[in-house]
């Protein structure tokens, strides 16, 4: 396929783009996007079942309630979606390394230790909120769990990798290869919201609540990569989501709970998503402050030519 198939849709090697455009490069054909997605999903799936057999092999009532193994394979499983997100917009896309963490390229250290204290900061209150006000928890507050403490050294260890793996495939790679086709990032923004919310087993006719807090979450995050130039934001506050939560499950002794949620009531929903909105304003007013990249030239790879 030429590289002008979409012309009214084209950019010009060269030009500066914003982040959900790179993957328009002059190695740009249709079917790209697709093959490198089912081969990060088909090598995510063949991942997760070589972390998670052995423990179910070991225990067959691991699935049943959830315990530092299965959240260790689990949190491993998913941050084998960094590598295999970067290797294939590298390899198959033919793009500089780190431009899918951001435009810099590369992942930009010091914005996202910022970002990752305004998180926690926003994460704490919120919590604090929470608690004081009649909200319904979506899952039973009781005693910590058995294991509470290997809980939360394997969230502390691994949430920030598995939150990362996420947002490297939906805000990523996903979010570029829908870019690459459609220039306003709205629709990608939507698409990636969507996928990533059905990829959490959460269906609008089962959980009206807990879809809308999905999707709202994943519509924020978009809007933030391509505001900020780059993950670093969406990293910061799903991981710091994650990690408060896993660390108030295991206290709580909820973690298969937290896992596996069907539901949630809307008080909760509210909260959660004022939360996002919160992080998201203070987020953006950072990326001002420091001035961060938002556009960059779409690349050359050398000795590229149309396909």
């Amino acid at each position: 396929m030429a590289y002008n198939q979409f012309p009214l849709q084209d950019v010009v090697p060269g030009d500066p783009q914003p982040y959900h455009r790179q993957m328009r490069n002059s190695w740009f054909a249709v079917w790209r996007p697709a093959l490198g997605t089912l081969a990060i999903l088909c090598g995510w799936i063949i991942i997760t079942v070589i972390c998670v057999l052995p423990i179910q092999a070991l225990d067959p009532e691991a699935a049943k309630k959830v315990g530092w193994e299965m959240l260790l394979a689990t949190n491993l499983s998913l941050a084998a979606l960094i590598p295999l997100s970067l290797g294939m917009a590298k390899f198959l896309h033919q793009q500089p390394s780190g431009l899918l963490s951001s435009l810099k390229p590369g992942l930009r250290w010091r914005p996202l230790a910022i970002f990752l204290i305004a998180a926690v900061v926003v994460e704490v209150a919120m919590l604090g909120v929470a608690l004081l006000l009649p909200v319904d928890f979506a899952t039973e507050v009781s005693g910590k769990a058995d294991d509470a403490t290997a809980i939360i050294v394997v969230v502390l260890l691994t949430s920030t990798f598995q939150a990362a793996g996420e947002e490297y495939f939906f805000r990523g790679y996903l979010l570029q290869a829908f870019g690459s086709i459609m220039r306003s990032p709205i629709v990608p923004i939507l698409l990636t919201a969507l996928i990533f919310t059905l990829f959490h087993g959460v269906w609008p006719w089962e959980s009206l609540a807990l879809f809308f807090d999905r999707f709202a979450f994943g519509v924020l995050a978009g809007w933030l990569v391509v505001r900020t130039g780059g993950l670093e934001a969406a990293i910061a506050v799903h991981a710091v989501n994650n990690i408060i939560t896993f660390i108030f499950a295991a206290m709580t002794d909820s973690v298969t709970e937290s896992l596996g949620i069907t539901d949630a009531p809307w008080s909760l929903v509210l909260v959660d998503i004022a939360k996002f909105v919160l992080f998201a304003a203070i987020g953006l007013w950072i990326a001002r402050k420091l001035d961060l990249q938002r556009t960059a030239r779409v690349a050359l790879p050398p000795l590229a030519k149309p396909v």
